[in-house]
């Protein structure tokens, strides 16, 4: 018997996506190939998560109605807009389980963060991918998209994108919100990324969900308050659409722990993340001026917390700059699996300022490095 012959055929061509935020593998390293708050977890984490140990001999509410109401509260939209998940992850696996069907059509920006073509595809969806415009900084081609809505059952945006780092403005995601809410198409807004903008509230598109019944909308306290080892995370849309969604969602799938801690957080601590944004805008400049100066890079756009950018020498890829920058202790993210052209691109974060300072010395030693190899080859020809 072939276990190959058994499962889903949607399931035989798809290979796991792969992340960043892999230094906790690499002793001694410091991790800029992940977007979590550099500021670290709130120091009253640990508090909080020892109150809760308390209540794990039951079982979590399975309608996690208090981080629910904590939600609607920070977005200004009801609880019965709100759908509690394992982090985000979650919940970009269960829409397409939910709204797309096999042999359906989905447009999806490339290059964008791999899980939702490989969610879709489980579910046997074509991906109409369509390029975002790296001359224009690697924004949306509204035109494009528009183009191939009529084929088309629904939209995936992510804002800030990852990996480009490209904000879109709220005005331009409304636009395009309403196209596809007129042509009766769906609209998945991915704003996990959103909250450590500096200005995030005048870009988010959450309270829209009372006005738009296409758009769901989903982010985590993953980045925010950068705890990855906790699974928190939530949408928000249409009390249609999340009713629908609540009914195949998996049970208890957020524990105790996660429930308690994340209402906290949301109620009492996103001044934590204010004071990230506000850090991290302060230093893109600084890191900017300091890097584009080495040469090393294509000039690095100033609009997020973290900087995605081509390697200029055109003998070197993106793992050939990760590799030089390893041994200065400096882990970057090698884009190369977000297909070509990113194989020459790598993804950076901001961080402390201290830590910043770290990246820059590493890359412009790199760039020293690599420039004395070039002129070295060339002297012997």
């Amino acid at each position: 018997m072939r276990i190959q012959d058994l499962v889903k055929r949607e399931l035989l061509p798809i290979k796991r996506p792969v992340h960043g935020g892999q230094g906790w593998k690499i002793s001694g390293v410091e991790d800029f190939s992940h977007n979590l708050n550099p500021y670290g977890p709130p120091a009253a984490l640990p508090q909080l998560v020892m109150e809760a140990v308390d209540q794990l001999d039951h079982y979590p509410d399975d309608t996690s109605a208090h981080f629910r109401q904590a939600v609607a509260s920070l977005h200004h939209v009801d609880p019965e807009n709100v759908i509690a998940g394992a982090g985000s992850a979650e919940l970009i696996r269960l829409y397409p389980e939910v709204f797309i069907s096999r042999k359906a059509r989905v447009i999806i920006p490339r290059p964008t963060f791999s899980e939702y073509s490989h969610a879709c595809r489980m579910q046997g969806a074509n991906i109409m991918d369509v390029p975002l415009c790296e001359g224009e900084g690697f924004r949306l081609d509204m035109n494009a998209i528009l183009e191939k809505l009529p084929l088309s059952k629904a939209v995936y945006v992510c804002n800030p994108n990852n990996p480009t780092g490209t904000v879109e403005p709220r005005r331009r995601m409304l636009e395009l919100i309403e196209e596809c809410e007129r042509a009766g198409k769906l609209f998945f807004l991915d704003e996990t990324l959103l909250d450590l903008v500096e200005g995030h509230e005048n870009i988010s598109c959450m309270s829209e969900v009372k006005n738009h019944s296409n758009l769901f909308v989903i982010s985590s306290l993953t980045k925010s308050f950068a705890i990855p080892g906790m699974r928190v995370g939530y949408g928000v849309g249409s009390r249609e659409s999340v009713d629908m969604m609540d009914r195949a969602r998996l049970s208890w799938n957020l524990g105790v722990i996660e429930q308690y801690v994340g209402s906290r957080l949301l109620k009492e601590h996103m001044g934590h993340v204010q004071r990230a944004a506000e850090m991290m805008a302060r230093e893109r400049g600084r890191i900017k001026k300091a890097i584009d100066g080495t040469g090393l890079f294509s000039p690095l756009s100033d609009q997020a917390f973290f900087f995605f950018t081509r390697v200029n020498n055109v003998r070197l890829n993106a793992v050939d700059v990760m590799e030089h920058l390893l041994p200065r202790k400096v882990l970057v993210r090698d884009c190369t699996t977000f297909g070509r052209p990113c194989d020459k691109f790598v993804r950076f974060s901001i961080k402390t300022p201290e830590k910043n300072d770290m990246l820059i010395n590493a890359i412009e030693e790199t760039a020293q490095e690599i420039r004395s190899t070039a002129f070295g080859a060339r002297m012997h020809v």
